[in-house]
């Protein structure tokens, strides 16, 4: 996560999270959403500990609900899944303490609720755009995105 990746990097000059977690030093995901809550089924966790969605139509509901049906089963078949032991892993120092920041809000987020995006936007003191999206705003607006990343690249 570039939370912690960018810090103290001197190659990074800016950051850009999109519909992403930002955490201050010592939280955890956990501490903001709970992978229990989806619903019933939706989530597996495999022999390894990683979780990734098992329906194609509930990764569309909960994930892509904006995207192209047909569009969001080629984004489910390839779907990489995260290990559970993520959402307990405690952030270190954040990146966004040192740089400028931008950061995008899914205003329909199903995965990550949109009031801890804004919060996380706020903490940050971060450049921000809204958007009517779903958690993956970068396939559902490409060109707000890309925007998005330009003006931060300048």
């Amino acid at each position: 996560m570039i939370t912690n990746a960018g810090y103290n990097n001197p190659n990074v000059k800016n950051l850009v999270y999109i519909a992403a977690f930002a955490p201050k030093e010592g939280q955890t995901i956990a501490d903001f959403v709970d992978p229990s809550k989806f619903p019933q089924g939706a989530l597996i966790k495999d022999e390894g500990g990683f979780l990734y969605f098992s329906n194609p139509n509930q990764f569309h509901d909960l994930f892509a609900q904006d995207v192209d049906p047909a569009q969001s089963n080629i984004l489910f078949a390839v779907q990489k899944p995260i290990n559970s032991s993520i959402f307990a892993e405690k952030s270190g120092l954040p990146a966004w303490n040192q740089h400028p920041t931008w950061y995008q809000v899914s205003d329909n987020d199903r995965s990550i609720p949109p009031d801890i995006e804004r919060m996380f936007a706020k903490q940050m003191n971060a450049t921000t755009i809204s958007l009517p999206a779903s958690h993956v705003s970068y396939i559902s607006h490409p060109n707000e995105i890309a925007k998005l990343i330009l003006d931060a690249a300048k």
